[in-house]
């Protein structure tokens, strides 16, 4: 089972942020973390990075092939990392690229930026 959901939070990773640095690949893990505890979610990671429209790679209609072997090292070592350093998690439930405006986003509390991904709660404190 740790198997499985380190590969689906592995591979969310390499899609979703592949360009991004080590904390902003960190923090996609901690965002399906969160959902897995949100009770809005699924309660398991892979269930989450498969829900519908949740992540634009698994939605896209195209396939999930890994053909960056380095990249894909670096996706499995953040997944390692965002586990070994719990704390850094900011409680972020969901992003979306600096480059996009979601209409969820007015509804949610900004968090912080990374890189080109922008994080934000459902808490709107």
């Amino acid at each position: 089972m740790i198997e499985t959901i380190f590969f689906c939070l592995a591979t969310a990773v390499y899609f979703e942020a592949r360009g991004e640095d080590p904390a902003g690949q960190r923090q996609v893990v901690h965002v399906i973390e969160n959902r897995v505890d949100h009770g809005a979610w699924p309660n398991d990671a892979c269930a989450v990075v498969k829900y519908p429209a949740a992540f634009s790679f698994y939605s896209d209609g195209l396939p999930e092939t890994i053909t960056d072997k380095a990249a894909w090292e670096t996706a499995q070592k953040a997944v390692r990392d965002a586990w070994a350093n719990p704390w850094e998690n900011m409680g972020a439930t969901h992003y979306h690229a600096s480059y996009v405006s979601p209409g969820w986003a007015k509804r949610m509390r900004r968090i912080d930026q990374i890189g080109n991904h922008i994080f934000y709660s459902e808490d709107r404190r």
